[in-house]
């Protein structure tokens, strides 16, 4: 179970289906809500550049930085990470892994690159609405579909990869686990989903389908789920 922390002006937001109109503020310090993820029991956390993702360069470097000095906890970015250079800057200030997801589509050669420089550290983010992969932010189309990007990545050098259901973010309507799971024997790349994420029910969904794991947000912030009962229903038998 990986708690998620989205970025815009320095604070800790959620949106709805990656609608930027829809921002709703839940802390003002991100580094105080990642210290409150890893007393839970969190060993990893996911967060996003949101405005990093729209501008095509990470942009709140500061809070990255003070969410990587939380101890015990790993970190793992996405947003914006579309050159070397500003992959090489996030991993220097404490992020364990990196996640591509715009550049996975439009620039495959900074993939491969990526995963030969910093082994191990490269992630794909795949984000699709109605099937089809969805980039920039979740504004732009490609006409391609989440499998063909996962065999893409997966051939780059690229291990696991991270499927969002983007119609289903921040809608509490249930994490797509059974697409989550195509993908992951269609593709054979390890599949870790998010978007939609509502309850107990739905971490155990994506441990039944064997799923490398489960991203959980807004459920997180809205008291609809407690993430230390969530990572317990992860270990269950």
């Amino acid at each position: 179970v990986i708690p998620a922390i989205d970025l815009m002006g320095g604070e800790v937001v959620r949106l709805e289906k990656g609608d930027f109109a829809t921002k709703t503020v839940y802390a003002r310090r991100p580094a105080d809500k990642a210290a409150e993820f890893a007393r839970a029991g969190a060993k990893l956390i996911h967060v996003v550049d949101l405005d990093g993702a729209k501008a095509g360069w990470p942009v709140n470097l500061d809070a990255v930085a003070a969410i990587c000095r939380v101890p015990g906890v790993d970190v793992e970015l996405g947003g914006g990470l579309r050159t070397l250079v500003d992959i090489e800057k996030v991993l220097a200030l404490g992020v364990r892994h990196v996640v591509l997801g715009t550049a996975a589509v439009e620039r495959l050669g900074l993939v491969e690159e990526a995963c030969r420089q910093f082994p191990g550290r490269v992630r794909t983010g795949i984000d699709a609405r109605n099937g089809e992969v969805k980039i920039a932010g979740w504004v732009a189309g490609t006409g391609l579909s989440a499998v063909e990007v996962a065999r893409r990545v997966k051939a780059a050098g690229v291990s696991l990869v991270e499927y969002t259901d983007v119609g289903r973010d921040g809608m509490f309507t249930g994490v797509d686990a059974e697409g989550a799971a195509r993908i992951q024997a269609e593709a054979g790349v390890e599949v870790v989903a998010s978007g939609g994420v509502a309850s107990l029910a739905d971490v155990r969904a994506c441990k039944a389908a064997g799923l490398a794991g489960v991203i959980v947000g807004k459920a997180l912030y809205e008291g609809r789920l407690r993430l230390a009962d969530a990572i317990a229903a992860s270990k269950e038998p």
